[in-house]
This record gives structure tokens, C-alpha cells and sequence, in this order.
């Protein structure tokens, strides 16, 4: 079932949206309010496997239209400065069963990624369930964790099931430690005055770029990625930095 993502309601609105690539570049949400719902959601649709060996082969598209490969965010600005470089951001969320199989092809990409182009990734927030996993994300980057929280919590929530997305914070931060996860430096992390800037700061740039599901990848700031499949995207994303930058060394 689809729905509409109006990330501008209120923040216990801002659910979680898994896009399906292969379909039309629709917003199909699975919201996390309850188990049973977020459950039924990721059975129903099964995420396509993704294998790091085809990231590795993504090039470039030769050429891209307009409501098809991609849309151009109105009045859009990057999550951070760009000082010189390209960004790319995914907005992503856990329990999506799409960020899961994106998260192999992701990591092949981004070995590959050449010196000027910084990828960021950003948990969706925006209230309730949500936060909880964002912050979980922010104190594992904060703490140097990431790696392995991100690998063990994907593979717990699509995999093991050992973790659903209604988790609580304690019951997630308890899986963790028992994978050997230092979850008394994260805890202490996702409690800390800067947290809520963060989340604050994911939530705004969402908004202002027009997301509607996860996964959903942004260039610059400027261009929200469509694409048909998970690779598609990736050539599309490809195509676009080289543009940003061949655009940057014009005269």
C-alpha cells in the first residue's frame, strides 16, 4: 500500500517511508507505530538482494531526464558546506528492508569515491520511534562505533530478527552490548545537549529536500535521486557528481 509522506505535519508524523526503486519513484511507507504494522510492512515486501560486486561495476548513465533519474529541489542547500567538495547524503531509515539491501552497494561505492566527494548519511527522524534510532545512529558515529552498530542492527532488524522496529532504547542498547558494542559511551552520547541539534538538523534538511521514503539519496543539496533500481540510483548519483563538478571548474 502507498501512501503520501507530508514530512511538513507535525513530528510524530514523520514516519518511515521504504521507496521501492524498482517501481515507480513513489513513497511506499511502512510506518513503524506499532510492531504488528512495521512486521506485516517488511514481510510484505521483500527488499531485492544486493551484492557488493555490482556497486563495484556502477558507472555513470549517459545521459539523464528530469522527473525520471532525478527532480531539482527548490530553494535546496546541502547538510553541510560543501567547501569544495560534492555531497552526497542518503536519508535512510533501519526498519526500511530497501536501506538494508542498499547498505552492501553503498559500502563498495563509497570505497570507490574520489577525494572531492563526501558521502553523509542521515537517519529519518521526526518524533516518537524515530528518534530512538536516529539517536542510535548519531552516538555510534559520535563514538567511533559505526561500523559495526550499523552492520549488527541491520542484520538484527532484517536478518535474526532479534531486534523489531518498536524496540526501546534500553532492549536496543542491550542487543548491542552483547554483540560488544561500548554501549555506556553510547548511551551517554545519545543523551548529551548536542543530540537534539542533530536530530533537529537530519529532520530540517529532510524536510527542505523533499524526501518521502527511504532510501532516498541527495546531491549537493540540489538534486533528489529517483532511479529505478538500487544501482540505477547509484549511475544516476554518479552522473550528477560529475556534472556538480565539471559545473564547479567551469570558468
Amino acid at each position: 500500500m502507498k501512501y503520501a509522506l507530508p514530512l511538513t505535519l507535525p513530528l510524530a508524523l514523520a514516519l518511515a517511508a521504504c521507496n521501492k526503486p524498482a517501481e515507480a519513484p513513489a513513497a511506499d511507507t511502512a510506518a513503524p507505530p506499532t510492531s504488528a504494522q512495521a512486521e506485516a510492512s517488511d514481510n510484505s515486501a521483500t527488499a531485492p538482494e544486493a551484492t557488493p560486486s555490482v556497486a563495484a561495476e556502477t558507472g555513470v548513465k549517459q545521459s539523464l531526464t528530469e522527473g525520471v533519474d532525478y527532480l531539482v529541489i527548490a530553494n535546496g542547500q546541502p547538510l553541510q558546506p560543501l567547501d569544495g567538495k560534492v555531497e552526497v547524503v542518503e536519508v535512510f531509515a533501519y526498519w526500511c528492508g530497501h536501506c538494508a539491501a542498499m547498505e552492501p552497494l553503498l559500502h563498495a561505492w563509497q570505497a570507490k569515491l574520489p577525494a572531492d566527494v563526501r558521502f553523509t548519511q542521515v537517519p529519518l527522524s521526526g518524533g516518537g520511534q524515530a528518534d530512538v534510532w536516529a539517536r542510535i545512529y548519531y552516538a555510534a558515529e559520535t563514538t567511533h562505533q559505526l561500523d559495526k552498530v550499523q552492520a549488527t542492527v541491520f542484520d538484527a532488524m532484517h536478518n535474526s530478527r532479534s531486534l523489531t522496529p518498536n524496540a526501546s532504547q534500553e532492549q536496543i542498547l542491550d542487543y548491542l552490548g552483547k554483540k560488544g558494542v561500548d554501549t555506556q559511551a553510547m548511551s551517554a552520547a545519545m543523551s548529551s545537549f548536542s543530540m537534539s541539534s542533530r536530530l533537529s538538523q537530519g529532520l530540517q534538511f529532510a524536510n527542505r529536500s523533499g524526501v518521502e521514503g527511504t532510501p532516498t539519496l541527495i546531491v549537493n543539496g540540489k538534486y533528489r535521486v529517483l532511479g529505478r533500481t538500487h544501482e540505477d540510483q547509484l549511475q544516476v548519483v554518479n552522473t550528477l557528481i560529475a556534472q556538480e563538478r565539471n559545473a564547479a571548474a567551469a570558468p
